[in-house]
């Protein structure tokens, strides 16, 4: 009996933070957003604290950065957006021309009329083209929408690095004296796998683009710096956004150049650059800081997209890291910790045994 209330008990709660979740989504993504910026921040407002800097000067310098650099990305974005919007009509016809090469190596490998794929393709083109359609208009707007909340955000970060002593001391005054150690260690670390995530992150994405945009140059492909920023920001989704990074560039390869052998090329390349952002500079710099088994990421961006759509698939990876962090330190949750984790991580020694 006590088992069914223990289960009826977790199943109530995780129904009600998905209707918080689902809810609330309005005011907690730019709220966790705030605070993800606000940890990435903190260890350089403590540098310039320390160097006598006032707390208030401090978190708005930690601010401004973070709305030059965003910012900045948010707006070559969308200029880059406009100007490739502006030459639809020109991409269009590059991809009939495409169309038509296909097609006559269609007819001479299957003996399948123009006429014939005619028709197929124009069953079909329309549901093609209006899924594309419904796509770009959905990102335009998640876009959009995180173009006008970035101002709240901003306000945000700077809030969250002022008061960042009062949050931590609110916490320790709901803390026993027998477990301030304890979750200073547990705040502590949330803070560092924030921290390390995004940073992390952040260098990743910066290498892949460069190597990204070398390549587009010397391939002579248009659009290097749209394919370029979006290549390296969509990889911020764990295994689906590197996925989506590479299609894109082969995509372009395949409408604008000529030769075979050299679309051939120009995929190896975009696929080598994919292996050794995957495999040579994520575990180098990102490393494991987020301990998360790949079975729990899957999870966390499905249901992110789900609940926040594109900021949840962002999100939820380093909120379910910090859910982790928690249960491995909580009574009676170290089973979901060792669930959410690697296979090698263990659980934290108790250091109130030790202190008895």
């Amino acid at each position: 009996m006590d088992t069914l209330k223990k289960i009826n008990r977790i199943l109530f709660f995780l129904v009600a933070v998905f209707i918080l979740f689902y809810y609330g989504s309005s005011f907690l993504i730019p709220l966790i957003f705030g605070v993800f910026f606000a940890s990435l921040m903190t260890p350089f407002a403590n540098l310039l604290e320390r160097i006598k800097i006032p707390r208030v000067l401090s978190a708005f310098a930690s601010t401004l950065i973070i709305f030059i650099v965003v910012g900045g990305i948010l707006y070559l974005v969308l200029h880059q957006l406009t100007l490739f919007l502006s030459d639809i009509s020109q991409i269009r016809r590059e991809l009939q021309a495409l169309i038509e090469t296909a097609q006559t190596h269609i007819t001479n490998i299957t003996n399948l009329s123009l006429e014939e794929q005619k028709q197929i393709w124009q069953e079909r083109s329309g549901q093609i083209l209006t899924a594309l359609e419904n796509q770009l208009t959905r990102f335009l707007g998640d876009l959009a929408h995180t173009a006008l909340s970035f101002m709240i955000v901003l306000v945000y970060v700077f809030l969250f690095v002022y008061y960042r002593k009062k949050f931590f001391d609110f916490v320790m005054m709901y803390t026993s004296e027998k477990k301030k150690g304890k979750n200073s260690e547990v705040l502590n670390k949330i803070s560092k796998v924030v921290y390390h995530y995004l940073w992390g992150r952040a260098k990743v994405m910066t290498l892949l683009g460069v190597m990204y945009y070398i390549a587009f140059l010397f391939f002579d492909i248009p659009y290097a710096l749209l394919l370029t920023l979006f290549g390296a920001l969509v990889t911020i989704i764990p295994y689906v956004g590197p996925f989506i990074s590479g299609i894109l560039p082969v995509f372009f390869g395949l409408i604008y150049l000529d030769d075979v052998g050299i679309i051939i090329l120009f995929t190896a390349i975009i696929v080598t650059i994919q292996l050794v952002e995957s495999y040579v500079f994520e575990p180098l710099i990102i490393g494991s800081e987020v301990k998360l088994n790949p079975l729990m990421v899957i999870i966390a961006i499905i249901l992110g997209g789900m609940i926040w759509g594109l900021a949840g698939m962002v999100l939820f990876v380093p909120m379910f890291a910090m859910f982790k962090i928690v249960a491995m330190h909580t009574e009676g949750l170290e089973p979901v910790g060792i669930l959410l984790g690697t296979s090698r991580e263990k659980l934290p020694e108790k250091t109130e045994n030790k202190q008895d």
